[in-house]
């Protein structure tokens, strides 16, 4: 491939969604930032370690929605893209987040959201956590073959978020449909989980106005109401936001994290040997197996250049969390995977301004799932060869089921 080759990543085939990390090393043989087609615009695709680590924490790279639009306009060769319809309620709370934002609106936003994720607030979800992993694996019990998605990764951070945000016991069922759904369906289908995310959380507003708690909701509320320091949309919106960045990206640092180890057994008996090594797996496991291999888009604000892409104003440059952790630049031995090695500086939960706010609650979450089933089973093996798991990759690389069997 030559530089100037625009591959299109979504004609890639079955092959690149087992193992896309033999793609990502032949792009970076043309560069740490190479032009492929993504969707109906072409990009800069960020595959380097440094150039990913620099255009992460890069204020020329912006969200801006509006330029956005002006710069996919200028793409297609058009004046202008026709103006949207004025968003309904739904749609604003599923775009006024934190991932489609700049400061000083990132700022603002992102200082009242990250009161809900406080190391002390964190930490005295701890029992909780393991409590809901005890009686997850406690109603498997006698099974001798699991799904570990369905029996605790997918159903775990649902009832932590629940107790993060406050959900009401009566909307608890609902709330997992809609953290479900936010994992699983389409572009079209995404718009009525706005809609629905959107009715759902006016009326967990009205609750909490009169039934104020020590929870997210709550601190979200008095913050429009006695503060006047983001409006509804924006509230329901960090909702979302939590919803959406604690659900997929905890349950499959989970299933990707088992899924490493049981093929790794050597690595799995040397975590069982000594639990002090299980945060160390759990990094490893976010480098190796990054979830989000697509990260959201930006656009560059002026002119200038990364890591020797002559990037013009208005271009589009996305950053590959996943080709970057891979990155021999970054660790000699990126392809091994080793709870023993340099995991220092990781993208798996990206960096800068956008690094994933959960980060620290997901990590616990996965700490005390590996802990929990090294007690519970003596033998944690697949229970199918190895090559038919199937992964989903775009934007992020999501395991379909994880067939274990254990003992």
């Amino acid at each position: 491939m030559t530089q100037s080759t625009v591959e299109v990543l979504e004609e890639l085939g079955p092959e690149f969604y087992r193992d896309p990390y033999p793609f990502y090393a032949r792009l970076r043989e043309r560069g740490p930032v190479v032009r492929v087609g993504l969707g109906p615009t072409p990009v800069w695709l960020v595959v380097g370690y440094t150039a990913a680590r620099a255009a992460l924490s890069d204020p020329r790279l912006v969200k801006d929605q509006g330029r956005m639009l002006r710069a996919a306009a200028a793409t297609a060769g058009v004046e202008h893209l026709p103006v949207p319809e004025e968003k309904t309620f739904g749609e604003q709370v599923l775009t006024s987040h934190l991932l489609t934002m700049d400061p000083p609106d990132h700022t603002r936003l992102r200082t009242l959201v990250g009161k809900a994720f406080t190391m002390r607030r964190i930490q005295a979800l701890r029992p909780r956590i393991e409590q809901v992993i005890g009686e997850l694996l406690d109603a498997v019990a006698g099974r001798t073959e699991l799904d570990l998605l369905e029996a605790l990764a997918y159903p775990l951070p649902v009832a932590v978020l629940g107790e993060l945000l406050g959900v009401p016991a009566a909307a608890q069922p609902r709330f997992k449909e809609l953290c479900n759904a936010l994992n699983f369906v389409g572009p079209e289908e995404m718009r009525q989980v706005g809609e629905d995310l959107a009715e759902l959380v006016l009326t967990w507003v009205e609750l909490r106005r009169t039934e104020p708690a020590d929870d997210l909701l709550t601190e979200l509320v008095r913050a429009h109401d006695l503060e006047d320091r983001l409006t509804l949309a924006e509230l329901a919106s960090m909702v979302f936001q939590v919803m959406s960045a604690g659900f997929g990206p905890t349950s499959h640092l989970i299933g990707n994290g088992v899924s490493a180890l049981v093929r790794h057994p050597e690595q799995l008996e040397m975590v069982r040997a000594d639990r002090s090594l299980v945060p160390a797996a759990v990094d490893e496991v976010a480098r190796y197996d990054t979830t989000v291999h697509i990260a959201m888009p930006s656009v560059a604000a002026e002119p200038f250049e990364l890591g020797g892409a002559p990037i013009a104003e208005n271009d589009f440059v996305v950053v590959s969390p996943g080709a970057a952790n891979r990155d021999p630049a970054y660790r000699a031995d990126p392809d091994v995977f080793d709870i023993r090695g340099n995991t220092a500086g990781h993208l798996g939960f990206g960096h800068g301004i956008h690094h994933c706010l959960g980060t620290s609650l997901g990590k616990i979450q996965a700490e005390a799932a590996f802990t929990a089933l090294l007690d519970r089973y003596e033998r944690i093996e697949l229970a199918v060869p190895a090559e038919e798991l199937q992964h989903k990759v775009f934007p992020a690389r999501l395991l379909e089921a994880l067939p274990l069997r254990v003992g």
